[in-house]
């Protein structure tokens, strides 16, 4: 509870910082949506493009650590999970959510889930990284500053290192000697070594020629959704302004001290689109919009479908009632 308020007034703060230093006036950029179709366009991404493209990447994760589930059944999954991801206390993350929700079905792959949705993240910034060095370089060739490819090129670096420590066998043999030695023997260290070992041992270069395109699918369709709401607002950035920007924005959004990144994702919307002329107002305005159609949106057709699925209502109903009882 503690950690949730201390976000809350995290977001907050940032959020006036912003509209003091920058001095925005909401309700004009508001009134300078000039093309609305275009963000009525942009809902098609979370609820169309973007479903196909990620249930079945993470499907394509799941077979190859032995998980087979129907393509429904993980779109299911993922849409009540934006639903819950909003609810529930901020420390348990629409990520952990879904590999509760998967290992739950599939309790005999114990530490799978967690390794899917972790080797599936991982290597969705490692792209996205990518990307932003793409960007980056074209910034670059028209006259922009060289740090942004350059912090592109140290995020892409670390990640790499990321990637490199989870599939090295000595750390990993390093780590199972600790648990034997200590003859740690709870839940946590078993969970640990299965998740470990799944990651470990998972055949990276036996499903990257399928999972790639659709990872840079994705990632593209959170660029273009950016673009077609700078474009409601008739502002046509330059497309690699949106490659380079975009994924750092994204990066920015994940650090775990706001609630689901707002704040930090605005303030982000704002610094770099005001390097290329865009005002702060409608910066903001289209950060918020970019939440509100990527996060909200799909959080409101999960609830839906939650509340049409009667056993799981009351199984929730049951794990809030639980919550509150042990707070007293």
């Amino acid at each position: 509870m503690k950690v949730k308020l201390f976000k809350i007034i995290t977001s907050l703060i940032i959020i006036i910082i912003i509209y003091l230093v920058y001095d925005l006036d909401i309700v004009r950029a508001i009134k300078n949506i000039r093309k609305p179709g275009f963000i009525l366009f942009s809902l098609l991404i979370p609820v169309i493009v973007i479903p196909i493209i990620v249930n079945n990447r993470w499907q394509l994760f799941l077979k190859v650590l032995g998980i087979n589930e129907k393509f429904i059944n993980l779109v299911k999954i993922n849409f009540s999970t934006a639903f819950l991801g909003l609810l529930l206390p901020s420390s348990i993350g629409y990520d952990a959510i879904r590999i509760y929700k998967i290992e739950q079905r599939h309790k005999e792959y114990k530490g799978n889930g967690l390794a899917s949705v972790l080797i599936e993240r991982v290597l969705g910034f490692y792209i996205l990284s990518f990307i932003a060095i793409i960007g980056g370089i074209f910034c670059v060739f028209n006259g922009f500053s060289k740090y942004l490819l350059i912090i592109s090129i140290i995020v892409n670096l670390m990640i790499f290192i990321i990637i490199l420590i989870f599939k090295s066998k000595k750390l990993f043999g390093y780590f199972t000697k600790i648990i034997s030695v200590r003859k740690i023997k709870n839940k946590f260290s078993d969970y640990f070594n299965h998740s470990y070992r799944a990651i470990n041992t998972f055949p990276l270069t036996k499903v990257l020629f399928q999972s790639v395109p659709l990872i840079l699918a994705f990632q593209m369709s959170t660029v273009l959704c950016a673009y077609l709401i700078f474009l409601s607002f008739d502002i046509n950035v330059p497309f690699y302004y949106h490659l380079a920007f975009m994924p750092l924005i994204s990066i920015i959004s994940i650090v775990p001290i706001s609630i689901s990144g707002l704040g930090l994702r605005e303030g982000g919307f704002v610094f770099f689109y005001n390097t290329v002329g865009v005002a702060s107002d409608i910066s903001f305005i289209v950060g918020l919009l970019y939440f509100i159609i990527l996060a909200i949106f799909p959080a409101f057709i999960g609830m839906i479908l939650f509340i049409f699925d009667k056993e799981k209502m009351d199984d929730f109903k049951t794990k809030i009632i639980s919550s509150k009882e042990k707070e007293k």
